[in-house]
């Protein structure tokens, strides 16, 4: 038993060792590298109420953890049975607030995974293909999500608010709310940021309007 031991133990240990260190030292390199352009489209993919800067730096060092202990399992089976053990006992939750998260996660280790065993090629094209799509699918959902605006005032000044909605294109009524003294009107807006804020300027400059609030229902707040 003792020699079986001794064999898991020295394996990997012998003649090339410095030519391993190299290696693992590219590995690293190499891994810190997509990790950071994986960091990048996490931040492009989120707005600042969904972006999580701690979450981004734990992507960066799943990758980096990946690849090490990918590479000592790799190097040495005996500690990969210690690995796989402390594992088994090990229970982890994670709560994410968007589901991309989850994607993030996995394609953190895949980094780590594909950097320890050598396979530069295959993980700079996924990642560039993973980097593409989700930038291009973020900028894509932003410019379609539509914001809500809720206008309450008083009611001599309801068609005036009207008027002002009705002026404009990319703006459907949602819901109104008519009150004895007071009304309630839910719109929803498909305008750029500059039109938003102008139409918010008007409507603030009328008399007799007590609120107006803008809302984002596809946003999660933090």
């Amino acid at each position: 038993m003792s020699k079986l031991i001794d064999i898991f133990v020295q394996e990997g240990i012998g003649a090339g060792r410095g030519d391993a260190q190299l290696i693992l030292m590219g590995s690293l390199l190499f891994t810190l590298c997509m990790a950071g352009a994986m960091a990048l489209t996490y931040r492009l993919c989120h707005n600042t109420l969904t972006y999580n800067r701690k979450f981004n730096i734990t992507l960066v060092m799943l990758a980096f953890l990946s690849t090490v202990l990918m590479t000592l399992i790799q190097s040495n089976p005996l500690f990969s049975l210690g690995v796989l053990g402390s594992l088994s006992i090990c229970r982890i939750r994670l709560n994410t607030k968007d589901p991309r998260d989850l994607g993030f996660v996995f394609w953190a280790i895949s980094i780590g995974i594909a950097s320890s065993m050598g396979a530069y090629f295959a993980s700079l094209v996924s990642s560039a293909v993973l980097c593409l799509i989700l930038v291009i699918s973020s900028k894509l959902t932003r410019k379609t999500n539509a914001s809500m605006i809720v206008v309450r005032g008083e009611k001599g000044q309801m068609d005036n608010v009207q008027k002002i909605f009705h002026s404009r294109r990319g703006i459907s009524v949602q819901s109104k709310n008519i009150f004895e003294e007071s009304f309630e009107l839910v719109y929803e807006l498909h305008v750029k940021t500059k039109e938003e804020e102008k139409l918010i300027s008007q409507l603030g400059a009328l008399e007799g309007i007590h609120g107006v609030n803008v809302l984002a229902p596809e946003t999660k707040a933090a």
